[in-house]
């Protein structure tokens, strides 16, 4: 069966390219408690010190769900006050390229956990079903239609699927772990935030899910 499953993955495998960086969420329902991470998450590779510093820690939603948050050398650790899915939303001050001068506005959202099926944030993705591995991805309350989803499977794999007309998307989980789901949607509207003017808004997520009946695997050194 492993076998069967690695050979029809082998066609989709990428692996991330080494400078690849990512901020993402690891979810403990046990602890009621969720810890957000900077690195490289398909090597499993965690900054930490002044590598960590810069990183916020946004801010939080549902609102009300964080009781706690403590930053750690490696992590930023929130208490919740329930079992709940988190976002963490990180926003960054409008910048304007060099080269081609437009000014961008750029939205983190971290995401974790798959149990609510209820929109959190503006840029969002939810499953259709509790634990369901089909998705949703939305901005504004309507569904993303024709959209890259990027995928990040515990064993390093890399796969990109694409949402249908009503913004649904279904991956695929074979072995256990964390999975990280990357999604992004540029808003070309232009606003301004304390007397900056900016000429888009660029919205990224990166959302973590759990596979706990998947194929085992370990890395082999």
């Amino acid at each position: 069966m492993k076998k069967l499953v690695y050979t029809m993955m082998l066609s989709s495998i990428v692996i991330l390219g080494a400078n690849a960086h990512e901020v993402w969420l690891k979810l403990d329902d046990k602890k009621n408690e969720a810890q957000l991470f900077f690195g490289h998450f398909a090597d499993n590779q965690k900054e930490s010190g002044e590598k960590f510093e810069r990183i916020k820690e946004g801010v939080t939603y549902p609102k009300d769900l964080v009781k706690e948050i403590k930053r750690n050398n490696d992590n930023i650790t929130y208490t919740l006050s329930k079992k709940s899915d988190i976002v963490v939303v990180q926003e960054s001050e409008p910048r304007k390229n060099r080269d081609t001068g437009i000014t961008t506005k750029r939205i983190a959202y971290i995401k974790a956990g798959r149990t609510t099926t209820e929109v959190i944030t503006a840029f969002d993705i939810v499953p259709i079903e509790k634990n369901s591995n089909t998705f949703k991805l939305v901005y504004n309350n309507q569904g993303v239609k024709k959209s890259e989803i990027k995928v990040v499977s515990p064993t390093g794999w890399e796969k990109t699927f694409m949402t249908d007309d009503n913004g649904d998307f279904t991956i695929i989980t074979p072995w256990k772990g964390s999975y990280l789901i990357q999604a992004k949607y540029e808003d070309e509207t232009k606003g301004e935030v304390d007397g900056k003017a900016y000429d888009k808004t660029v919205h990224v997520m990166t959302y973590t899910i759990e596979n706990n009946q998947g194929l085992s695997w370990e890395i082999k050194k």
